[in-house]
């Protein structure tokens, strides 16, 4: 039976999942943590589901959880990680590193110190990936993770986490499973770890197909990877793929307008010259590989995306696949 810990439980992601993990009879216990107040969304899981409110990438929270009661007494063997930490709290981590980065190095040792922690799974972003021009933009896991000093804070943390966890690929005692994921698309419309559709503003000019999955297959992939017996990265993606335009909503209901062969050659130049590395991901775009996924963890989307009607009455939905 299963005993997990999951991080960042009072995220859209936390959600889906622990209403997956509650219906799992081969999950016992899950135990919640997360920067909010107990979400209420976990008010009829209460019997299996517990929460606490910490902050996992500070020192002395993580030191107190690990050696209370509560946390001894839960006998943990599994860990989900999920990638939503904030830094916009008053605190900061000391050398300014990223919270995430902090608490998952922090959270792997302590792993390490408790062997009864067999598993763990990390959810991280398609967004790693650096797509280059002339290469193909079906992305399997062995492709180049971007390393450009000048990419956003945001994501250089997603890099750098997803390396620390794939420092422990070849641990004996501990089976890291490092997922991969699309955009993240939750009912309503919201996106998850997706910088080309969090900045408006990204490489006017492009409209790169992007790759999306439905928040309740990320939370199934995850539970796939919490019973599997494959350690390893696996990409995780919907079956659809949509133009940015189409997922974000244009001011007018006309749709977004083409911009003339000059002029879209010129605005290139200047993002080339004076853009950031991000962009790179709205030229090319990232289409995710996912068979690895589909062999070895049993992985195939249940839901896709629905778009309908623009401008303000867009509206996006997941629905599950007939």
């Amino acid at each position: 039976m299963r005993r997990v810990l999951v991080t960042h439980l009072d995220s859209p992601i936390g959600r889906r999942l622990v209403k997956a993990l509650y219906h799992d009879p081969d999950v016992s216990l899950v135990f919640g943590v997360g920067t909010s107040p107990p979400p209420t969304f976990l008010d009829p899981y209460r019997d299996k589901c517990f929460y606490e409110r910490l902050d996992l990438a500070k020192a002395r929270h993580l030191n107190h959880f690990v050696r209370s009661e509560r946390f001894l007494r839960a006998r943990f063997n599994s860990v989900i990680h999920l990638p939503f930490a904030s830094d916009d709290g008053p605190e900061h981590i000391p050398g300014n590193v990223p919270s995430l980065v902090s608490e998952t190095r922090r959270l792997l040792a302590e792993c390490r110190k408790h062997a009864e922690i067999a598993r763990f799974i990390y959810l991280s972003s398609a967004f790693v990936y650096q797509p280059e021009p002339g290469s193909g933009n079906l992305v399997n896991e062995e492709t180049q993770l971007g390393f450009d000093v000048d990419r956003s804070r945001e994501v250089r943390s997603w890099i750098d986490a997803d390396l620390i966890c794939q420092g422990e690929l070849k641990d004996p005692d501990l089976m890291m499973t490092i997922l991969r994921a699309a955009t993240i698309v939750c009912d309503g419309g919201r996106f998850l770890l997706s910088p080309p559709l969090s900045d408006p503003s990204m490489s006017p000019g492009y409209n790169p197909m992007i790759s999306v999955i439905a928040d309740r297959d990320v939370a199934r992939a995850l539970l796939l990877a919490l019973h599997g017996d494959h350690a390893g990265i696996y990409n995780i993606s919907g079956s659809d793929d949509f133009p940015r335009s189409e997922l974000l909503s244009p001011i007018s209901r006309l749709g977004p307008f083409p911009i003339p062969r000059l002029l879209s050659g010129a605005l290139s130049l200047i993002d080339g010259l004076w853009g950031s590395a991000d962009r790179v991901l709205t030229r090319y775009g990232v289409v995710l590989d996912t068979r690895l996924a589909a062999e070895k963890l049993g992985f195939e989307p249940l839901y896709r995306i629905e778009v309908r009607g623009r401008g303000q009455d867009r509206r996006i939905d997941t629905v599950r696949c007939r």
